[in-house]
């Protein structure tokens, strides 16, 4: 089968196609190797959450079997790299978000408090919760831009 179309592959006229076995000693399909993807198909990115491409990345200094991340573009590749020489992990929240959340208390309790601090939040209705979704996200914005406002912006 092609891995393209799903339409059978044509006949080699006299040549054999190497068999390729799985480690679990099970055959591939009739695809020559070739053909085959060295990369994990239909995962995001690492970075950004977008298809990934086939640019990869692994911890050199970890054992093997090692865990693979796999990226959309060089750029995306690139800047997981540098954090990663630097120590960092993708993990966490920076001190600039962990400032904005703080920011965005006061406006979700002003938000909370038009809607009533005794109503559940399992009891809200549709607009209820569209209007306190919108505060959040409006207020983490501003904050962050207030924030980037004031500081140097590292891009």
């Amino acid at each position: 089968m092609n891995h393209v179309a799903q339409i059978p592959s044509p006949p080699f006229a006299g040549r054999t196609v190497p068999q390729i076995v799985l480690s679990s000693g099970s055959p591939v399909a009739d695809c020559p190797e070739r053909l085959r993807h060295w990369h994990p198909r239909f995962i995001p990115c690492a970075v950004c959450l977008r298809p990934a491409q086939g640019y990869g990345f692994f911890n050199p200094n970890k054992p093997r079997p090692r865990e693979y991340r796999w990226f959309c573009s060089l750029q995306c590749q690139g800047w997981f790299a540098a954090r990663h020489k630097k120590g960092l992990k993708m993990q966490g929240m920076t001190e600039e978000e962990q400032l904005a959340i703080a920011g965005v208390m006061k406006r979700v309790g002003v938000a909370i408090d038009e809607i009533g601090w005794t109503k559940r939040l399992c009891d809200l209705d549709a607009t209820e919760v569209t209007f306190l979704i919108g505060e959040v996200l409006e207020g983490y914005g501003s904050e962050m831009s207030r924030i980037a406002k004031s500081a140097e912006v590292p891009f």
